[in-house]
């Protein structure tokens, strides 16, 4: 609704009252004595009819003038008198503002608006009623159940209304209360558009359930829906999504059974789930295909394959490909080259080519910053990261939470908790959340450099936020506790995953694990390793070379040894840590000839040696040498 200042509102009182615009209304009000501000509060509300002609004749600062006089019946009967003109009844809801309207009149306004030949006003209404409904307590069979009730008032067999809920919970990415809502028009026996299961289907593709796409598209095709081009585009991603290429392809056979032609976007969709697998050959014979079919790649085709093949270090293959067909990469291209640059850590050709896409004419966006930014970090090029985000405030943009992010995590692997901190205090004045990745990096510093309390406080804040901490979070905090010794709280954070249920993984008992071997309770780090099994997760290398660097350090090379045969016997293949703990306990025992043949085989496995590896071969072999002088005296 229209807010209106005093003098204003005056003016329009004034206006109506002395029979401006020489309307009925106008002409009826005129006859009445002016009264004052306190005996117009006691006046009876407007009648429906006066109202309703106040509209028809688009008297709209009279309509806002006594919008609170206005009873929810007499909008409901005005509302149902404009069914046949949904336009101006689309006018009227806007002036007197859909919030302040209860339930069952702002429903009712949205099934009239719902007449109009565009969607748009009537979803723009259902998400203001949804949006304001959420914030209490919602329920989609509540908004279900009124539209119902709007629909009888209408005497109307169009489902529409319930088609427009669907879209609307899509949109504010409300899925669960969307698919309710599908079977709720079920129940009813109302049949949903195809359309509209596809904004179900493509919700749940984009969040990766892609077990409950096809749960729900079994149910579409149970109740007769048939697909169109869009259906199958959305299931052939979700194939590809779950690497099924081959039933992906032979999705394209289905369509064309059934009377539906594939387009650029369907071959496009299988060329991104092969490039994304990297079955690049794959790509190329959907690419031929289409072309067979009369359709010419565009640079949706290409950016996927050219993603792969940069991180293969072979984009200029693409780029010539692409150059033959005359495409000319856009930003999306240039961006996708600067990040395979960056990940390799070529950064000098990562900034060449966010030069040369400024040159074409392209500006560069917060996603090639933020790539440029992060590369830098890991190539420990600080200062150049920090020019870097000078230049992007020197023009004027704001960073982003993925900017923040990545800057605080930089500082924070490289152990500056004071920059990183500043920045998180930063981010919070500039009115952007920080998020879990913000908080794992924070705690994150704070373990590495043993301020375990302050990183516990920051943790519980997290909690007390209605954040959910995420395993990566717990891993961090867990490790932290474990290097410093405090294994009672390490053993309760397990617990906690356990209430919170999440799942821990290797990376979880690793951590207990070299904790354990750290206070010298390698008996009880060999149980944990059971637990794991029990608990389905498979220890990795890691975890033999904990186990065996542990019993070494104690000099306990019979239990070392014992462990590297089953960490062999399990074809994992010993790394240069298996050998050089190996050694350290050879070392330790003073066992020379059995250091030697160790590094023989070491060498013959191709692991080549490094300067741990030869210091505990040269002092075992010096005791061996110094036990022999000995034996000779």
């Amino acid at each position: 609704m229209r807010q209106f200042t005093c003098p204003c509102r005056l003016r329009h009182r004034i206006s109506i009252l002395s029979g401006a615009g020489n309307s009925r209304i106008a002409a009826r009000l005129s006859s009445l004595p002016l009264k004052s501000t306190t005996e117009e509060s006691s006046q009876p509300p407007i009648s429906s009819d006066i109202l309703l002609e106040s509209v028809r004749s688009s008297q709209w600062h009279f309509v806002e003038q006594l919008s609170d006089k206005i009873t929810p019946s007499v909008v409901s009967t005005t509302l149902l008198n404009l069914v046949k003109t949904p336009d101006l009844a689309l006018s009227f809801v806007k002036h007197i503002d859909l919030r302040f309207l209860d339930f069952s009149t702002q429903c009712l306004a949205i099934a009239v608006v719902s007449k109009l030949s565009s969607p748009k006003p009537a979803l723009q209404l259902l998400n203001e009623v949804v949006v304001s409904r959420s914030k209490s307590s919602f329920s989609v069979r509540d908004v279900f159940d009124e539209l119902v009730l709007a629909r009888d008032k209408l005497e109307t067999k169009s489902t529409i209304l319930f088609d427009f809920l669907v879209r609307c919970c899509c949109q504010l990415n409300m899925v669960e209360e969307s698919i309710e809502c599908f079977y709720l028009m079920k129940e009813k026996g109302f049949v949903p558009k195809t359309e509209t299961c596809n904004c179900i289907l493509s919700s749940l593709s984009r969040l990766n359930r892609t077990e409950s796409a096809w749960v729900f598209y079994a149910d579409m095709y149970r109740m007769d829906i048939k697909s169109n081009l869009y259906t199958y585009n959305i299931m052939i991603n979700v194939l590809c999504k779950e690497g099924k290429l081959k039933k992906a392809k032979g999705m394209l056979g289905i369509m064309e059974c059934f009377g539906v032609k594939p387009n650029i976007v369907t071959y496009n969709t299988l060329v991104q789930g092969y490039s994304s697998r990297g079955r690049v050959e794959g790509a190329r014979m959907v690419i031929n295909e289409m072309k067979s079919k009369g359709f010419k790649p565009d640079l949706q085709t290409y950016n996927p394959i050219l993603s792969w093949m940069c991180n293969e270090g072979r984009a200029s293959e693409v780029l010539r490909e692409m150059k033959e067909l005359g495409l000319v990469p856009d930003s999306v291209s240039y961006n996708i080259l600067i990040r395979g640059c960056s990940n390799r850590g070529d950064l000098e050709s990562a900034f060449a080519c966010r030069d040369e896409m400024v040159k074409e004419g392209f500006t560069p966006t917060f996603y090639t910053y933020n790539t440029l930014i992060h590369g830098l970090f890991m190539e420990n090029k600080i200062e150049a990261a920090e020019i870097l985000i000078k230049e992007i405030r020197e023009r004027s943009i704001a960073l982003d939470a993925v900017t923040y992010n990545i800057l605080i995590n930089g500082y924070c692997q490289h152990g500056d908790a004071k920059k990183a901190f500043d920045l998180h205090d930063e981010m919070m004045t500039d009115g952007i959340q920080p998020t879990q990745f913000t908080y794992t990096s924070l705690i994150y510093v704070l373990c590495r450099r043993k301020k375990t309390k302050e990183a516990d406080k920051l943790f519980e804040k997290v909690v007390s936020k209605g954040m959910k901490p995420d395993l990566v979070m717990i891993n961090a905090l867990m490790d932290g506790h474990c290097s410093t010794g405090n294994m009672d709280r390490a053993f309760s954070l397990l617990a906690e995953m356990d209430k919170m249920r999440i799942d821990p993984d290797d990376v979880t008992y690793n951590c207990l694990m070299r904790g354990l071997c750290g206070e010298g309770k390698f008996d009880e780090a060999r149980e944990l390793m059971g637990e794991m099994k029990r608990r389905g997760i498979k220890p990795d290398h890691i975890s033999y070379n904990t186990l065996i660097s542990g019993y070494s350090k104690k000099g306990d090379t019979k239990h070392a040894f014992m462990v590297r045969d089953e960490m062999l016997s399990l074809g994992f293949n010993p790394t240069l840590l298996t050998y050089n703990a190996l050694l350290k306990g050879l070392s330790k025992n003073q066992d020379g000839k059995l250091a030697e043949e160790l590094l023989r085989e070491m060498k013959s496995e191709g692991i080549t040696p490094n300067d741990s590896t030869y210091c505990s071969v040269i002092e075992a072999m010096s005791n061996l040498e110094h036990n022999a002088e000995k034996s000779d005296t």
